[in-house]
């Protein structure tokens, strides 16, 4: 093959490139537009684009911030249409673009290089030139990247100021950080809320007889008042963050369980509105996806 031959297919398969990026970026588009993968017990574009698509999560993530923000300027979706404006350069100018200044930063888009859209987008966001990391630096040692405020770097001084008072001895910002950390999720995290909670209670369970035990269980559904209602008492809480231990009990098809953490909500698995109750028995936490999938689950089959 000779080097003109090879140059020309070279120039037609990146022609082709370009345009298959532009395609499935129109598909990203109705797929976030319609939330089609929870279709697939999908729960969000990402694990769609890294999982399904097997695009590498550099390129998903490019995709889905120009999607997204697509949704938002309709100006963006036109020039990415137009093939005026690359995937690579609206995904730089995705953090300051709005429908305000829109025709601003696409017209720098348009016109510049990579490195005068960074500079400029830099200059106006100052926290987009630090990309909040964590790397290896040793066997068990990260470094830890992120941009901070001036607000920020103060109350992180306070802290130490107040922690090495108390502890008689300096302390560093890692180890400020690390026991705020500690404080934050004994206190707050729901399974040793639950664990407390089961531990301060056992003497009076003790002391509660089964009628007792089933007057508290219809209370959790008919209230005081005797009417039902969507309150749900803090023990039946409990009960199932433990049990579920704040996470996501959606089952996959392949027998993995869901290991979302974030956004979890308390499903019935006989619903409310069809007389089902507020007990631990009848509760499961899912995360917001899996809790839409299931309700969609059940509309298709009413």
């Amino acid at each position: 093959m000779s080097a003109l031959q090879l140059h020309s297919r070279a120039m037609a398969v990146a022609k082709e490139i370009k345009t298959k990026y532009l395609e499935l970026f129109e598909i990203l588009l109705e797929v976030e537009r319609s939330r089609l993968y929870l279709s697939f017990d999908v729960i969000s574009l990402h694990l769609y684009c890294t999982e399904m698509l097997e695009l590498s999560p550099h390129v998903a993530n490019d995709f889905i911030q120009v999607v997204r923000k697509s949704l938002e300027v309709p100006a963006l979706t036109e020039r990415v249409r137009e093939k005026k404006v690359t995937i690579s350069k609206a995904r730089k100018i995705c953090p300051v673009l709005t429908n305000d200044n829109a025709k601003e930063w696409l017209d720098l888009a348009q016109e510049c290089s990579c490195r005068v859209i960074e500079k400029a987008v830099a200059s106006v966001r100052p926290r987009e030139a630090v990309h909040e990391s964590m790397k290896y630096v040793a066997e068990d040692t990260l470094e830890f990247k992120l941009a901070v405020d001036e607000e920020w770097e103060a109350l992180l001084n306070e802290t130490k100021d107040l922690m090495s008072q108390q502890a008689s001895c300096a302390v560093s910002s890692e180890e400020a950080l690390r026991d705020l950390m500690k404080k934050f999720c004994q206190k707050e995290n729901p399974v040793r809320k639950a664990e407390r909670a089961s531990a301060s209670s056992t003497t009076c369970a003790r002391g509660t007889t089964r009628a007792g035990r089933t007057t508290l269980a219809r209370r959790t559904t008919s209230g005081a008042s005797g009417r039902r209602t969507r309150y749900r008492p803090a023990y039946v809480e409990h009960k199932v963050n433990l049990r579920d231990q704040n996470r996501c009990a959606h089952i996959h098809a392949n027998g993995k369980r869901c290991e979302q953490t974030r956004w979890l909500e308390k499903h019935h698995l006989k619903t409310f509105a069809e007389g089902g109750d507020h007990t631990s028995e009848n509760l499961v936490t899912l995360c917001w996806a899996h809790h839409k999938i299931r309700h969609m689950q059940i509309e298709l089959v009413t």
